[in-house]
């Protein structure tokens, strides 16, 4: 069967589609940070869970919040994702229903695992590293779950596999990008939970705790080799990528291309200025680093499906006073948010 008669119509559109990309892009680049930092300080905690530190019951003292930030935020790339894909996100989801309904099981028991973990640390009551675990292991099984639904949302031709597994169990195990961008993805989340244990470590340094200074080196550290392992994983992607894909990205293409050496080079500047101790600047490179590899992976998805769809092409009903409300509604919410963390102790004081 042609792959292309199992893609559902597109609907029409209130705005432009180069609007709801730009904040496609720019969502999802925030949801990564704080995902990465999540999932980094779990890993990072795993790996430090021998020591009874008060950095570590810091550290754990992240997670929730994170966690917390990292759902949130991801509800509006997955809404401007729907908006412009919709009609392939629709099915990949239910493709790999099974999995995709335990992900919202696998990040609640997470989130209450983390929440034990701080409180039990913050009491000096002993976990083990049996807590830390646990919740490694649930939250790269929704990392991998989630890569899984990326490469069935760009392989159309993967949907037929629904004919023999019509039961919501489809993945995408036969892709030779999975394991490559899964493996990408989870090594940034391991950089980013070094930069902020870093962070931890020059809060630690400013209330002149003497462990502070090598906290950040440490931190700085795992930054450094992570993202330097992150390189090796995305070279392994990249020659996965089936070759007109990768032409497109060794010259074929002027914004592939470009992207490309841009994300490249802000990845080696940040190794540079971590294993430097230059904290601030790399994290700096950091950020816009993911904010370069976002709009890459962008370009990829349209490269993926240039054959049979392009965003551009989908029909635009303008409804300027749904856009106003949505931008609106933005704002305010922006507001409460910056005034809340301004305040922060406003509840704890009337109680």
């Amino acid at each position: 069967m042609e792959p292309s008669a199992l893609i559902p119509a597109a609907d029409a559109i209130p705005a432009a589609p180069w609007f709801f990309r730009l904040l496609l892009d720019a969502t999802f680049a925030a949801h990564l940070l704080f995902m990465n930092a999540m999932l980094g300080l779990c890993l990072v905690g795993l790996a430090r869970s021998g020591r009874r530190t008060p950095a570590l019951g810091q550290q754990a003292g992240m997670v929730p919040g994170l966690t917390a930030l990292t759902v949130n935020i991801g509800v509006a790339p997955l809404l401007f994702v729907q908006v412009l894909y919709g009609q392939f996100l629709y099915v990949s989801n239910v493709l790999m229903g099974v999995y995709w309904f335990c992900i919202t099981l696998a990040v609640m028991a997470a989130y209450g695992m983390a929440y034990r973990q701080k409180y039990a640390l913050h009491a000096s009551r002993a976990t083990g590293s049996l807590l830390w675990a646990l919740m490694c292991l649930l939250l790269l099984g929704v990392s991998l779950a989630q890569t899984h639904n990326a490469v069935l949302l760009v392989r159309p031709d993967l949907w037929q596999g629904y004919f023999e597994k019509p039961d919501g169990t489809l993945l995408a195990w036969n892709d030779p990008t999975l394991i490559p961008r899964w493996l990408h993805f989870v090594t940034a989340s391991a950089a980013m939970g070094g930069l902020a244990l870093a962070m931890i470590g020059r809060s630690r340094e400013r209330k002149h705790d003497p462990r502070g200074a090598e906290l950040t080196a440490e931190g700085l550290n795992w930054f450094g080799w992570a993202t330097l392992a992150q390189i090796v994983w995305g070279v392994w992607w990249l020659m996965a990528l089936p070759r007109p894909l990768l032409s497109a990205f060794m010259g074929g293409d002027a914004a592939a291309t470009g992207l490309l050496l841009t994300g490249l080079a802000g990845a080696l500047a940040a190794i540079g200025l971590a294993f430097k101790g230059r904290l601030m600047p790399a994290a700096g490179a950091a950020v816009a680093t993911v904010a370069v590899m976002t709009a890459m992976r962008g370009v990829l998805r349209q490269l993926y499906l240039a054959q049979y769809f392009d965003p551009q092409t989908l029909p635009v009903n303008p409804e300027p006073s749904t856009v106003v409300m949505f931008l609106s509604c933005v704002g305010l919410s922006l507001a409460v948010v910056i005034w809340a963390a301004r305040h922060p102790k406003v509840d704890q004081g009337r109680a």
